[in-house]
């Protein structure tokens, strides 16, 4: 009895934490989203305000951001990876241009905030 006691116990523990590994994941990626989808935000208000000075500043940002868990999302959404892969090289390249293009970029930022937001559904 006791022998099979423990056996439950251990593969309870063993669920357990398979599943607080998955669930730490889906954290990482929904707190990474969010954060990106903030940067978005500022990046959009400094685009339609043609402040080029915080549109460099801001949409580098979202690299970083990035890497800190797209292998996540990689790894468990490829199609929505690719999908925003798509967007946010040209919209980190738009962000660092000598010269602002408003409208490119803003549809870009656009476009990579509704694929964030896409990612964002599926991660709740």
């Amino acid at each position: 009895m006791n022998k099979l006691t423990s056996l439950v116990l251990s593969i309870g523990l063993g669920v357990s934490l398979i599943l607080a590994g998955c669930s730490s994941d889906n954290s990482k990626v929904s707190e990474g989203v969010t954060q990106m989808l903030d940067t978005t935000e500022q990046l959009s208000k400094a685009i339609d305000s043609g402040d080029q000075a915080k549109v460099k500043k801001v949409g580098p940002q979202l690299e970083d951001q990035w890497s800190s868990f797209e292998d996540d999302v990689k790894k468990d959404n490829k199609e929505l990876y690719e999908k925003i892969e798509k967007y946010l090289d040209p919209t980190i390249a738009g962000s660092e241009a000598a010269t602002l293009d408003k409208e490119a970029l803003g549809s870009l930022n656009d476009q990579l905030t509704g694929a964030l937001k896409e990612l964002e559904e599926k991660t709740k």
